[in-house]
């Protein structure tokens, strides 16, 4: 009889054991409920009760578009394939939205997203004939363009923010994002950035939380710094004149990460910055005093 009784102060305990951790494990799922929930705000139930959600589902040429699903997959965008990476109770992806992207209706993961037309100003640049000859050395540009894609084609799995972004440096814009450039009356591509001048030496910011992965100088622009910010969201600086750190670094939002200058194929002292989606540029514009878990429909 011993052993019955043994038996079952065993069987007790394990299933004590067992309700102990079921309640565990709700509350850890109670928890990560509400902090995915936060991220969203006053979006929240309307976002989470969908099985594919687009931030937002009405975007711009050159802008991005944050998914999330309930369920793991890839998604097929503009002829690239994007993993959805687990968060929290989700699955997610950012999406890139070329700057030539037609204006029109798209299907996303069974989602239509409507893509509206937008114009772009031109940007006529002059630059002395040494600048111009830099433009002209392709392979020293293809090397670093190798060194640059390489660096931000790993990214943290986990959105490393959580607060809104900030603009790194006070400075005053001069060239918007997406102007269409010409370099002494040569076209020259898209301004993909934002220009903000101010004189060297001012402080430039980490944009948010994040890990640098590039900080070192190259060729066209100059000293320049990647942050990985998670899921494939990268924020670049350039023509830095001091850099404040170094490859491997995890810096907050509102750390000093280096200081303005006019280093590289530059004109004068001046921040370049933006935001890649992979290899892709996106416009910061759409992040700046928020996070893209509460972009909105536009």
């Amino acid at each position: 009889m011993d052993w019955i009784l043994a038996l079952f102060l065993v069987w007790g305990s394990l299933t004590a054991a067992a309700d102990e951790q079921a309640r565990l494990d709700a509350v850890q799922r109670e928890a990560v409920a509400k902090e995915e929930a936060a991220l969203f705000q006053e979006q929240a139930d309307a976002v989470l009760k969908e099985d594919v959600a687009l931030l937002p589902d009405t975007t711009y040429p050159g802008d991005a578009v944050l998914v999330r699903s309930k369920s793991q997959g890839d998604i097929v965008w503009q002829n690239k394939t994007y993993p959805l990476q687990p968060y929290a109770n989700g699955f997610y992806a950012m999406l890139p939205v070329a700057i030539d992207a037609k204006p029109g209706t798209y299907t996303i993961a069974g989602k239509k997203l409507q893509i509206k037309a937008k114009t772009f100003d031109v940007d006529r640049l002059t630059v002395t004939k040494e600048q111009e000859q830099m433009r002209q050395d392709t392979q020293r540009i293809a090397k670093d363009q190798a060194k640059i894609d390489l660096a931000r084609s790993k990214s943290e799995p986990d959105f490393l923010y959580k607060e809104p972004f900030i603009l790194p440096v006070a400075g005053r814009l001069t060239t918007p994002y997406g102007y269409t450039r010409y370099v002494n009356g040569t076209f020259s591509g898209t301004h993909a950035a934002l220009d903000l001048a101010a004189p060297t030496g001012t402080p430039v910011k980490a944009t948010n939380a994040g890990k640098v992965v590039l900080s070192e100088e190259l060729y066209l622009t100059g000293n320049s710094i990647y942050i990985d910010h998670g899921m494939n969201l990268f924020s670049q600086y350039a023509h830095l004149s001091k850099l404040l750190v170094k490859a491997g670094d995890e810096v907050k939002a509102g750390d000093v990460i280096g200081e303005v200058g006019s280093t590289g194929f530059s004109t004068g002292p001046h921040l370049h910055f933006t935001f890649w989606v992979g290899n892709n540029p996106v416009n910061p514009n759409l992040f700046f005093d928020t996070v893209p878990f509460r972009w909105k429909p536009k």
